[in-house]
């Protein structure tokens, strides 16, 4: 059942290259053109070291809000969850599969791009703290993929919930592209990105990443609570149909 359940994510995963392209390949580009436009100065940190937190974060809300969600919504919107209740396959093995199939994809993913990122821009693999890293990316995907199956279920019509995975997706991406100028905005304006999901996420993956204090701030304890609150949520209003 499980395997049969993998094969049909594997098929919505592949039913929008373009919205996957866009989503994917978007850290890459902005790898190279990065590579082009930062210096961070002499013996300092790597430029990926700095701006992979923020790519990551790109990756992770692309399968968990752009595949995952919006094609969760999709099925709704086409009654295909409404037939598959009536197979033996139960909600749980339905989230359990697409939750560890996308997990995997972050992964390979993830690993890809710091590979690519060691071949090409001879990033230095031996500092970072990878087992504090994975827990991060594994806590910060969780957040995502509760937010992003609460998104689709909640509205009562699928198309107006896939119309804001698109307003949240993108409205993410913009606080992504702006966060490293942070200090330049209204104070005001500074105190809200500070306490948005996407910025605690990429915090605590910085944090993992340079092996530092994750308890530094209130962006673990954020990243905990959203993630219990939209879990729960995500379960309330799951829908079939």
């Amino acid at each position: 059942m499980m395997l049969g359940m993998v094969k049909y994510h594997l098929l919505l995963l592949s039913r929008d290259p373009l919205l996957l392209a866009l989503g994917f390949g978007m850290p890459f580009v902005q790898l190279f053109l990065s590579s082009e436009m930062i210096d961070i100065g002499e013996g300092s940190y790597h430029f990926i070291d700095v701006t992979l937190p923020l790519y990551t974060s790109i990756m992770v809300m692309s399968l968990c809000f752009m595949d995952s969600a919006y094609n969760h919504a999709y099925a709704r919107d086409i009654k295909f969850l409404r037939r598959l209740r009536l197979t033996p396959v139960k909600p749980a093995a339905y989230l359990l599969s697409g939750y560890l199939f996308r997990l995997a994809i972050a992964v390979v993913l993830i690993g890809s791009f710091v590979g690519i990122a060691a071949l090409v821009f001879d990033l230095d693999l031996s500092n970072p703290n990878w087992v504090g890293f994975a827990l991060m990316v594994w806590l910060t995907f969780t957040m995502f993929y509760v937010m992003g199956m609460f998104v689709a279920n909640v509205f009562k019509v699928a198309k107006t919930a896939q119309g804001a995975l698109f307003a949240v997706f993108f409205g993410f991406i913009f606080i992504v592209n702006i966060v490293t100028g942070l200090g330049d905005l209204p104070v005001f304006i500074q105190r809200i990105i500070e306490n948005m999901p996407v910025v605690y996420g990429i915090n605590v993956l910085q944090y993992a990443w340079f092996g530092m204090d994750l308890f530094s701030g209130h962006s673990l304890i954020g990243v905990i609570g959203l993630t219990a609150v939209f879990g729960m949520l995500s379960v309330k209003f799951f829908k079939f149909e």
